[in-house]
């Protein structure tokens, strides 16, 4: 019973996914259905301001002037500008949206808004252009107008890169719990390891270290991993499975460890045990460390994407350590 009432769940929460992914993909297609005449546009006025650097001719430079016009002048720049920065005429901000859709993942955002700064060069050097061609008095007013323009651009730019970097510990436990929950069947390490390349890929930035248990054995922290004033350097990640246990921890700086000093005081303990151990060797390392103490069990596995000086896990006695910079 108690294992059928955790499929309807399981399936209950995968339809809920479902419904909000399509949820995220209607908003997504409503903006690429408002963007798509803007880029259009000014692709095509770039396009002829190119031919016309080519050929400085003056077919080329009518071209350029009448296919301007034509194209809607200056208004595509200016409702690329709405769209992005959610004008009430194009609803809610454009990144917003990418960052909804993309889950916050960091380089699709980071590409995508390098796609867009570009088009906003188009736009803007044609407009320029124009100005200069036409002999027209409003160069310098459109150069000073976009300056400030594109500074509000950026901003939100570095607003919504910021929210990726500064987010991405709770998303990756949700990824985490996906990938767990949909990926039945999997070794112990074939789940460590899978968890790590999926970390990898959509955190690169990031040190991880996944270790997978499947036992009653107690973990136990130091007290000074526990009052770390952020408290974001580790997660569990849930399994319907109550005899496994999938610890996940990160660090965004990848500092090298002392393994010696660390081999060192472990040796120096006549009987190491999880508590001693994980009291003490704050101290010894005198910096900002992750540490896990786990009791010996047998099916006990740990993958890192780490370099290998800058993560340890190795069995002394009856304890496995986990340590890395956080």
């Amino acid at each position: 019973m108690r294992e059928q009432f955790q499929k309807v769940k399981t399936n209950l929460e995968k339809a809920s996914e479902g419904v909000q992914r399509i949820n995220e993909e209607f908003k997504k297609a409503n903006k690429n259905i408002q963007l798509f005449p803007i880029e259009k546009n000014i692709k095509h006025q770039f396009r002829r301001y190119m031919l016309f650097l080519s050929d400085n001719s003056d077919y080329n430079k009518k071209e350029f002037l009448q296919n301007f016009d034509s194209s809607g002048g200056k208004k595509p720049l200016k409702d690329l500008y709405g769209i992005v920065i959610g004008t009430p005429l194009f609803g809610k901000p454009l990144l917003n949206v990418i960052l909804t859709y993309e889950e916050k993942s960091r380089r699709p955002v980071e590409e995508y808004c390098a796609q867009l700064k570009y088009l906003f060069c188009m736009g803007i050097t044609t407009l320029l252009a124009h100005d200069a061609v036409t002999g027209s008095a409003k160069e310098k007013r459109h150069l000073e107008k976009w300056r400030q323009k594109m500074t509000t651009v950026q901003d939100n730019i570095n607003a919504a890169i910021e929210e990726c970097i500064d987010s991405f510990p709770i998303q990756a436990k949700t990824d985490c719990h996906r990938l767990v929950r949909d990926r039945e069947g999997l070794t112990k390490q074939e789940l460590a390891d899978a968890l790590i390349e999926m970390l990898k890929e959509r955190y690169d930035w990031v040190g991880w270290s996944v270790r997978v248990c499947k036992s009653h054995s107690s973990i136990f922290y130091s007290k000074t991993e526990c009052e770390c004033p952020t408290g974001q350097s580790r997660f569990k990640v849930t399994t319907t499975d109550e005899e496994v246990y999938i610890w996940v921890s990160y660090s965004t700086y990848l500092k090298p460890l002392d393994k010696k000093l660390i081999q060192d005081f472990i040796q120096s303990q006549k009987t190491p045990t999880v508590d001693n151990i994980a009291e003490h060797l704050f101290e010894k390392l005198q910096g900002y460390y992750m540490v896990q103490i786990v009791k010996s069990c047998k099916h006990l596995v740990c993958s890192s994407s780490f370099a290998d000086d800058c993560h340890y896990w190795e069995k002394h006695a009856n304890v496995y350590v986990c340590v890395h910079s956080f």
